[in-house]
């Protein structure tokens, strides 16, 4: 019993390794896509602050949002209402969440993933790994139908109040985040975390190729 719970845990913390691999990998690609997005969808006719000055609120935004020592967040060119920085603050407790979650379960997950390979048994993965591949795939498909009703439900979801429900002449910094710039996020947690589910399942069938062929031996 002590030791099925123990293997429970180490696959639970090589999932949870594995989700929030993919948020935090997301949070640090957001630096290259918005100045990419914030040129494509021409965001500063919105609001009158040059291209310099508008990364610089976003790296502002992001540095609260990530960083626990700030305590309020402030941006340079854009007021923050009440509501908004309540909405940011609650934004912020998520990703805080998902780094302490990769911090916490990455030395349990490499440890896990370590005794597999070392104990040659690499071949466990292969149904986690299949699991893990196909419910983004439904997921994925069902945001492609319509992302505005997904995004709404995803906000539903993990915010206790309708603070995310932006007004722009109080919160003029979701004029300069385009509903496009959160799907390309969306977009890049959903690849990464297929490429982390692709590379288990490559690793399990090739343990089992070599199985198979000491097998045949």
């Amino acid at each position: 019993m002590k030791a099925e719970l123990k293997n429970g845990a180490n696959w639970l913390a090589t999932i949870l390794f594995c989700i929030s691999l993919a948020v935090v990998l997301t949070l640090l690609g957001s630096y290259l896509l918005f100045p990419i997005d914030a040129v494509v969808y021409q965001v500063r006719q919105y609001w009158p602050v040059s291209a310099g000055a508008l990364y610089h609120n976003f790296l502002q935004l992001m540095a609260y949002l990530q960083l626990p020592w700030i305590g309020q967040l402030q941006l340079t060119d854009f007021p923050v209402s009440q509501s908004g920085a309540q909405h940011f603050a609650d934004v912020k407790q998520l990703f805080i969440l998902a780094w302490i979650i990769l911090l916490v379960s990455a030395p349990f997950a490499v440890r896990f993933l370590h005794r597999i390979k070392k104990q040659g048994q690499e071949y466990r993965l292969l149904r986690p790994a299949q699991i893990g591949f196909l419910l983004p795939l439904i997921l994925a498909g069902l945001a492609s139908l319509n992302f505005n009703q997904f995004f709404v439900t995803f906000h539903e979801l993990f915010f206790r109040n309708q603070d995310w429900l932006f007004d722009p002449a109080q919160d003029p910094i979701i004029l300069v985040l385009p509903e496009e710039f959160f799907m390309h996020c969306f977009i890049l947690a959903f690849v990464l975390f297929e490429l982390l589910m692709i590379s288990g399942w490559l690793v399990a069938h090739r343990s089992i190729r070599k199985l198979r062929a000491t097998h045949d031996k």
